[in-house]
C-alpha cells in the first residue's frame, strides 16, 4: 500500500523532472544541431560537421563581440572584487548607526529585476549627457555583480578571528599592512572564486549591455541580433561554446570557494 510520503516524493520527482526537462532539453537540442550539417533545425539529422564552429571564428562580428565581452568582463571582475573586498571588510568590522540599512542597500540590486536596472541606468546616463558606450556597460555591470561579490567575500572575512588583527596591531602593524598581510591571504580562495564568478556573470550579461550601448556590440548582443534578424545555424555553435565556458567557470569557482583555507 502506497503511503502519503511515497505519493509526495513521487509528485516532487515529477515536478523536478519536468523542471529539468524545460531547462535542459533546449540546451540538448542546441548541442545536437550545432553538429548538424543541415541549415534548418529539423529532423532527420544530416551529416556530422564542425563547420558551424569554424564559421564562428571566421565571422568578424562574432570575434569583435567576443573581444569586447572578454575585455569588459575582465575589467568588471577586477574592479567589482576590489570594491567588494573594501566594502565587505568595512561591513564586517565597522560599527555605526544604520549598519543593517547600509548592508541591505548594498545588497538591494540582487532583488531588483535586471531590466529595471538597465532601463534606469540608461535614463540616468542619458539625462546627464553621457552617450551609451562600452564604458557605461562597464559601470552598469560593476553595479550588477557587486552585491554578489560582497556576499562572497563578506562571508569569508566574518570567519577570520578578530584576534589575529588585534595581535598585529599590538605589534605595531598599521591597519593597511594588517589587511594586506593577514586578511587578504586568509581570503585568497574567496577572492579568486569571486573573480571567476563575477567574470562569468559579466561575460554572459545581456540586458545592461543592450541598454547601455548603441553600436559597440558584446557577444550576447551579437547572438540576440542574429536571432531576431534571421536564424543562422552558427548560433548553435556559439551557444554551445558560451554554455560550456560558463559551466566550466562556475564549477571551478565553486570548487575554489568551497576550499577551506588552512590559515586562520
Amino acid at each position: 500500500m502506497t503511503g502519503p510520503g511515497a505519493v509526495g516524493r513521487g509528485i516532487l520527482g515529477l515536478v523536478f523532472s519536468a523542471t529539468a526537462a524545460v531547462i535542459y532539453l533546449p540546451i540538448v537540442v542546441m548541442i545536437v544541431f550545432s553538429f548538424n550539417s543541415g541549415r534548418y533545425q529539423v529532423m532527420p539529422f544530416r551529416e556530422f560537421t564542425l563547420g558551424w564552429y569554424r564559421r564562428t571564428f571566421q565571422d568578424i562580428q562574432y570575434l569583435e563581440g567576443l573581444a569586447n565581452s572578454l575585455a569588459i568582463a575582465a575589467c568588471v571582475s577586477a574592479t567589482a572584487t576590489v570594491i567588494a573586498f573594501i566594502c565587505a571588510y568595512s561591513l564586517v568590522n565597522s560599527k555605526f548607526p544604520g549598519k543593517t540599512a547600509v548592508t541591505l542597500f548594498v545588497l538591494a540590486p540582487l532583488a531588483v529585476p535586471l531590466i529595471l536596472i538597465g532601463i534606469s541606468l540608461r535614463i540616468y546616463f542619458v539625462s546627464i549627457g553621457l552617450e551609451p558606450s562600452l564604458a557605461l556597460v562597464f559601470v552598469g555591470q560593476v553595479l550588477y555583480v557587486l552585491p554578489l561579490a560582497v556576499l562572497n567575500i563578506r562571508n569569508r572575512i566574518a570567519q577570520i578571528p578578530r584576534s589575529q588583527e588585534e595581535a598585529a596591531w599590538a605589534l605595531g602593524a598599521s591597519r593597511t599592512r594588517t589587511i594586506l598581510e593577514i586578511v587578504v591571504p586568509s581570503c585568497k580562495f574567496s577572492i579568486l572564486a569571486t573573480l571567476i564568478i563575477t567574470f562569468t556573470f559579466a561575460f554572459d550579461e545581456f540586458v545592461i549591455a543592450y541598454f547601455l550601448t548603441n553600436f559597440s556590440i558584446t557577444l550576447p548582443i551579437k547572438i540576440w541580433t542574429t536571432l531576431v534578424t534571421g536564424f543562422d545555424p552558427a548560433i548553435n555553435a556559439v551557444g554551445v561554446m558560451v554554455f560550456g565556458f560558463s559551466i566550466a567557470s562556475g564549477i571551478v569557482a565553486q570548487a575554489i570557494f568551497m576550499r577551506k583555507d588552512k590559515r586562520t
